[in-house]
């Protein structure tokens, strides 16, 4: 009895001793090192995507210059042409857009000719200026003009509601990134034309 309790202990003893030996990451040469959660890893994809500093210097001052900038930047992709939809952009005055959908996040980027008059354009121009938003089917949309009164993007992704998020911040990066694109290129163009549309 006595020998079947000194052996029953001594295996718990080498049972203890190998548990505290083990390591998951054995193999590993940086002992720091812990694998990233599924979240982790996009949030830090995300803030790595998001966080490109580019100039708007190279890219013209046109829809496709907004587009290519965006992606550049990292807030669009154009790579899956199934995620890219044409806008009927006419029903808010712009010449031209599209949506650029990425996972829960959706981008409409839209452009306007200043040069001719648009009722509609400027009432939906007026309206982003002034609240934030315009009116489209009785819905109210988010949306945010460039400071050179060309461009309007409407930005979307469930998660911004949480303004301590990374997609809140993602969103704010891009929003900052949209505002200045061209931002004094044209102001005195833009200001011009808008008054001669009045």
């Amino acid at each position: 009895m006595k020998r079947l309790l000194i052996s029953a202990v001594a295996v718990l003893v080498i049972a203890a001793s190998f548990a505290s030996c083990y390591d998951p990451y054995s193999g590993i040469k940086d002992k720091n090192y812990k694998p990233k959660t599924t979240t982790e890893a996009t949030t830090a994809k995300e803030t790595k995507s998001s966080s490109k500093t580019v100039s708007s210097d190279k890219y013209a001052d046109s829809f496709d210059g907004l587009r290519d900038y965006m992606k550049d930047c990292g807030y669009i992709k154009t790579d899956d042409e199934n995620n890219i939809k044409k806008m009927q952009a006419d029903l808010i005055g712009a010449e031209k857009g599209y949506k650029y959908t990425d996972g829960d996040t959706r981008v409409e980027l839209y452009s306007f000719d200043l040069s001719k008059k648009n009722d509609t354009r400027d009432k939906v121009i007026e309206s982003v200026k002034k609240d934030g938003t315009f009116i489209m089917y009785s819905e109210t949309i988010p949306a945010y003009l460039s400071d050179n009164g060309k461009y309007l993007m409407v930005y979307s992704n469930p998660a911004t509601s949480d303004k301590n998020s990374d997609a809140y911040k993602t969103m704010q990066s891009a929003v900052k990134a949209f505002k200045s694109f061209k931002a004094d290129s044209t102001e005195e163009a833009t200001e011009k034309a808008t008054e001669k549309t009045k």
